[in-house]
């Protein structure tokens, strides 16, 4: 008997590994050859030597897949449709991703059409052919009309309410975040479809650790379009005054190399930087990084326009851009250089009310000139594979300004302004992974050197110079221990900065001071963090630390605190729901430690308080996301609750004719409530669409004046209904409105005013080579008092297309010449009425040529 029990025995120990072979699984990831994303849905089959199925699997929405695998398992196939079908052996390295190239799939006797827009996994896809119309003249046009897209008037495109955080061309990041260069040159014919990447993690090795909110975008060209030198070159002449504008874009997209150049130069009003600014988020950031700060003490200069740039800005103005980009496999470096110059003329009025008979009102009428150059040049390298990423940037930009300005109204005085800035910067980013462990180094130094100088003069002179040199060093890293579900993290950083501040002021008698600061800041700090992922939820705490010593009038030292939970679940494949509540035990600013005087401008004192106490914050959302992309659905909607309690105040003291703007020691709390949603539909098979972005505010809280606690409340509302696109085929139709309500209660006053601009542009096409258009814009406020200011723009313009690459146009701006707009606006314990001057009517003649 114990002969059979050791036989049984033996047998079973030698069957052992069978039986743990026959439990074997593998392991891997599927993305697409060319745009390098997960690929969603791929049939995964393990095959035995005959060729037969032994086991099947599919890939999830982030692309990975597991498979068991038997002793007679031979090899292993990946199957989708418009995808070449692989084949590899078992002792192949799953842990590199699988790599499927694109195929056409071809359906006997049966005619498929591109559909507008469908899903793969968490990638939307716009058929652009679908979405195109007459009127087009680059993507930019296309991308406007697509539903749950916004694009704002600097360009910034929006998905849900929320900016994307990376553009991609043809799965290439080589434009850097300045993707206004792309958008508003390459035409929508060299374009194949336009594919939204929801929750984009734009780094491989924090797939499936960070969830982002925003998304991606990635434009696929047509195959006509690559490989080749294609472009755009214009010019335009004008009157009234002579109006002139000249352009060339040319784009080389190779597998290898890709390149674009840049030049441009006109006064019709366009803004240079608006076409180079860096929009996507910055994915060197840190857990705990302040990029400012430092106050921007001389603000004398600073404009901000009421309407779309082209109706206010005098400019003369001219861009120059290069980039040029390699990439091998998942190794990419890119070259930019960027050249900015600026001259604009402002004309504008102001009348302020502070809501006191004590207190005269005050009336400023400035006619501003200013001049600005701004070179810059940037490397990038990186490294974005799986388990592995590495990123360094240097950046240098030196800027150059002046302005001046003539005073007219309760002061009559000419105010000037320079400013210097030379700046280098250099980032770098390690992450290190495998399927347990994460670790991460994050560093970022920075050094610049600003003199700045504001020159008044009137009845009395006075001279304010801000000299700052600035270095700091900031270097983060984070491990992190990863399971099946749970994800642990321990974030470290050490962030120190030197900060040589000279301020001089002469000619205001008793504010006059010579100072030198030397200032050091360093800050430690820490960030235990919890994550929990599992049928569809997200669950993530953690607790931020941090010790900040200062060494500026004296040494002060804080802790602070900031904890926080994240909750994110995925209701289906259409809808998702977050929420956050956080705390926050915040010290007072630096720069609150500086407590001489400084000149803002001629009417602008400010002195910091040198209070050394806390502030608290609670913040709390809920976000929810709705799309629908068989019926060209999108809604989102948030909620927002800020409530702040500090232990100072700021107070706004009336002086002879200066307002100095500190801080008293007192007691303050303050309530935020927001609410923010939208809606678009496409319609007609994706000629048009419609929808209607909506916000509310309500906030109350408490300044002082003189030394004197108000209490004030303000709400806002805004509500934006938008139509786009083709009502016939020969006509287009794009039209926007704003209706916005502000109410300000000051103690026992209260004060409001309505606002509703509306835009209508109607596009005329008789047939394809000519295009008749003619634009309304309306602006109408009502101020409190119930007098109202209406103002109507009119446009026309005329379109020849000679032929696929010649385009002629004549356009007429301001067809009724008018000059002025006037607006309202609250501050904080006053109102003020402004008036803009708008470019006067012209007429542009234009030829564009494509290549």
């Amino acid at each position: 008997m114990n002969r059979y029990n050791f036989l049984i025995l033996c047998l079973f120990l030698g069957l052992l590994p069978m039986m743990a072979a026959a439990q074997e699984s593998v392991d891997g990831t599927v993305i697409d050859s060319e745009t390098r994303h997960p690929i969603s849905g791929v049939v995964v089959q393990a095959l035995n030597k005959a060729g037969k199925a032994t086991s099947f699997a599919s890939s999830n929405t982030r692309g990975t897949f597991r498979i068991k695998v038997t002793a007679t398992t031979d090899s292993v196939s990946f199957r989708c449709m418009g995808y070449e079908t692989m084949k590899l052996p078992l002792d192949y390295d799953f842990s590199n991703a699988v790599e499927m190239r694109h195929k056409a799939t071809q359906l006997k006797d049966v005619i498929v059409q591109a559909p507008d827009i469908y899903a793969r996994g968490d990638t939307l896809v716009f058929n652009v052919a679908r979405y195109a119309n007459a009127t087009d003249n680059a993507i930019i046009d296309v991308i406007k009309r697509l539903p749950g897209i916004k694009v704002d008037d600097d360009g910034t495109i929006k998905y849900q309410g929320k900016p994307i955080n990376k553009f991609y061309i043809d799965g290439d990041d080589f434009l850097g975040g300045q993707y206004g260069l792309a958008t508003n040159n390459i035409s929508h014919k060299d374009v194949k479809s336009v594919e939204v990447m929801e929750n984009h993690q734009p780094v491989k090795a924090l797939e499936g650790i960070d969830f982002p909110e925003e998304a991606g975008i990635n434009i696929k060209l047509s195959e006509n379009a690559k490989g080749k030198w294609v472009g755009v070159t214009k010019a335009a002449t004008g009157a009234q005054p002579w109006l002139y504008d000249g352009s060339l874009y040319a784009m080389r997209i190779d597998p290898k190399v890709q390149n674009i150049l840049t030049l441009r130069g006109g006064n019709t009003g366009w803004n240079p930087a608006e076409q180079i600014m860096e929009h996507d988020f910055n994915d060197m950031s840190f857990t705990d990084y302040n990029e400012s700060l430092w106050l921007e003490y001389i603000s004398a200069d600073i404009v901000n326009a009421p309407l779309n740039e082209k109706r206010t800005r005098d400019n003369l103005s001219w861009l120059a851009n290069s980039i040029t980009a390699w990439k091998r496999g998942d190794t990419s470096m890119r070259f930019k250089l960027n050249y900015v110059g600026d001259r604009l003329d402002y004309n504008s009025g102001l009348r302020t009310d502070y809501f006191s008979q004590s207190i005269p009102e005050f009336i400023q009428n400035n006619s501003l000139r200013t001049q600005s150059h701004d070179l810059s040049a940037q490397f990038n390298a990186q490294v974005n594979k799986r388990g592995y990423f590495l990123k360094e940037k240097f950046t240098v930009d030196g800027v150059w300004e002046n302005s001046r300005s003539a005073i007219t109204g309760s002061f009559t005085l000419d105010q000037r302004i320079r400013r210097r800035n030379l700046s280098a910067t250099n980032d770098l980013k390690l992450i290190k992974r495998n399927d347990k462990k994460l670790f991460e180094l994050t560093s970022r130094n920075s050094f610049s050197h600003r003199p700045d100088r504001l020159l008044v003069n009137g009845s009395e002179s006075a001279t304010q110079s801000v000299g700052t040199t600035d270095f700091r060093s900031t270097t983060e890293s984070r491990y992190g221990k990863l399971g099946r579900f749970w994800k642990f993290y321990i974030n470290g950083g050490v962030d120190i900065n030197y900060h040589r501040l000279k301020l001089s002021l002469i000619g205001m008698e008793r504010f006059d001071n010579d100072t030198i600061f030397n200032t050091f800041l360093s800050n430690i700090y820490a960030t235990p963090q919890l994550d929990y992922e599992r049928n569809g939820w997200l669950l993530s705490t953690k607790l931020r630390m941090k010790w900040l010593h200062q060494s500026v009038n004296g040494q002060r030292d804080h802790i602070n605190l900031f904890p926080n939970l994240y909750a994110r679940k995925k209701i289906s494949a259409k809808s998702e729901i977050s929420a956050s509540i956080g705390y926050q035990l915040s010290s007072p600013q630096t720069y609150m430690n500086i407590t001489v005087p400084v000149l803002s401008d001629y009417h602008n004192l400010f002195i910091a308080g040198d209070i050394n106490k806390y502030s608290q914050r609670v913040a709390a959302s809920i976000s929810y996301k709705y799309r629908n992309p068989l019926t060209s659905f999108f809604a989102n909607a948030s909620l927002t609750y800020n409530y702040m309690r500090s232990s100072f105040m700021s107070n706004q003291l009336f002086i002879e004719d200066f307002i100095i703007s500190t801080y008293a020691e007192k007691l303050s709390g303050s309530n935020f409530w927001s609410i923010n949603g939208g809606i678009s539909k496409g319609l007609g098979h994706s000629r048009m669409v419609v929808g209607c972005e909506a916000s509310a505010s309500t906030s109350s809280a408490a300044s002082m004046r003189d030394n004197a606690p108000c209490d004030y409340r303000q709400q806002t509302v805004s509500v934006k209904p938008y139509f786009r696109g083709s009502i016939l085929r020969w006509l287009s139709l794009n039209y926007d409105a704003n209706y916005g309500f502000s109410r300000l209660a000051v103690g026992d006053i209260t004060n409001h005013n309505h606002s509703f601009n509306q835009k209508l542009y109607a596009s005329i096409i008789p047939e394809d080579r000519w295009e008749f258009s003619i634009g309304a814009e309306h602006f109408l406020t009502r101020f409190s008092e119930g007098n109202t200011e209406n103002l109507i723009l009119l446009d026309a313009s005329a379109v020849w297309r000679l032929n696929s690459k010649i385009r002629l146009s004549l356009t007429a701006n301001n067809l009724l010449n008018r000059r002025h707009y006037q607006y309202a606006t609250y501050g904080t314990l006053s109102r003020s009425e402004h008036s803009f001057q708008i470019r006067p009517r012209n007429i542009l003649a234009s030829i564009q040529y494509r290549f």
